[in-house]
């Protein structure tokens, strides 16, 4: 009898393979602007040789630049007026200037490409994360978002309630 572990869909069948990482020398300046012009939210920081050694959330980069406007949210349910609020000022955009990813990568959380949907849907849920990425021996090979793998989820239910259905 065959392991039904292995039937079900691993990260690596719903991950996205076209990733857009940084590297650890990239600038704050130009990760923010890979965010905004390739619409990501996780940023996989990689090494020379192409391991992953951390991670920048777009939250991380808003933190750098708007580090007022972040410390509000978390503080306060309505802001009359953010008008105030929504540029960087000066100040905040010569401290970052000159930092890099290796100054300012949080740790990277990921997960290897043959874990389980379950497995990845448990540590985005612990870790607070939306996006996963997905290596194979550290190199990074995939991201894995909440939509992705609740999606596979709803694929493997929808696929085996009609099997089911054909068997009554």
């Amino acid at each position: 009898m065959e392991d039904t572990l292995d039937q079900h869909p691993k990260i690596r069948d719903c991950m996205k393979r076209k990733v857009f990482s940084v590297h650890t020398d990239t600038s704050i300046g130009e990760a923010a602007g890979l965010v905004v012009r390739k619409r990501v939210g996780t940023l996989p920081v990689l090494d020379d040789e192409g391991n992953l050694v951390g991670v920048m959330t777009i939250r991380d980069i808003m933190h750098y630049f708007l580090p007022d406007f972040v410390s509000l949210l978390e503080n306060i349910d309505f802001i009359k007026d953010f008008g105030v609020l929504e540029s960087p000022s000066p100040e905040s955009l010569d401290k970052v200037g000159g930092l890099s990813m290796s100054d300012i990568m949080e740790e990277p959380v990921a997960v290897e490409d043959n874990s389980s949907l379950i497995q990845g849907l448990a540590i985005l849920d612990k870790k607070g994360l939306w996006d996963l990425p997905v290596v194979d021996d550290r190199k990074l090979i995939g991201i894995a978002s909440h939509v992705d793998i609740v999606r596979a989820f709803l694929q493997e239910w929808k696929i085996s309630e009609t099997e089911n259905k054909g068997l009554s």
